[in-house]
């Protein structure tokens, strides 16, 4: 056996190991450092980390990643022209997690829609110097996060959806990580 046959026997090893490895080498997990464990994403331990995990658990499809995101007490906003042909102006934690479980995984309740093959939720964060701080009472502490998003629901046999605008994010800390208390939807669809 030659050395070049040598050569690409190792090479053709090497990337079988890696294509049937449980683990991606180019797109490892996030490992949180105080525990060692790795979580799927970031601390969160800021603001903009949680943000980070929600652009996550979107582009990876994970309900349980996107619930870490919630306060239990979390509530979504339908802006004032849109709340026609949503029917609501708000809605809760049970309901936005049965709708992102609907949609990563389920589709839509009417079947009108099967999940999307793929999701790609590109979250513009802005640096902190532009967030600001909630006044009203009860809120002290709370930090607002506005931010421009573009979402894309790809799907092999029907017609892709996007969406994009401004999600308002207001964001706080329980048990000593960040959420998100109420996103305001300020989208285009």
């Amino acid at each position: 056996m030659n050395s070049l046959s040598k050569v690409s026997i190792i090479i053709i090893l090497i990337v079988s190991l890696f294509a049937i490895s449980c683990k991606n080498p180019f797109n490892p997990g996030i490992i949180n450092k105080s525990s060692g464990s790795e979580l799927g994403g970031y601390p969160p331990d800021s603001p903009d980390n949680v943000l980070r995990n929600l652009a996550l658990a979107y582009n990876h499809k994970d309900i349980n990643l996107y619930k870490s995101c919630l306060s239990e007490s979390f509530r979504f906003q339908i802006k004032n022209s849109d709340i026609g042909t949503v029917g609501v102006d708000w809605w809760g934690f049970e309901q936005e997690i049965e709708y992102h479980n609907n949609l990563f995984n389920k589709g839509s309740s009417d079947g009108s829609f099967g999940p999307p093959d793929n999701i790609f939720l590109n979250l513009e964060i802005p640096p902190q110097s532009a967030w600001q701080y909630d006044n009203q009472i009860g809120h002290e502490n709370w930090v607002i996060i506005s931010c421009p998003f573009y979402l894309h629901l790809y799907y092999n046999f029907t017609a892709d959806i996007t969406a994009s605008g401004y999600a308002r994010f207001y964001l706080k800390q329980e048990d000593g990580h960040w959420v998100i208390a109420i996103w305001v939807d300020e989208s285009i669809v």
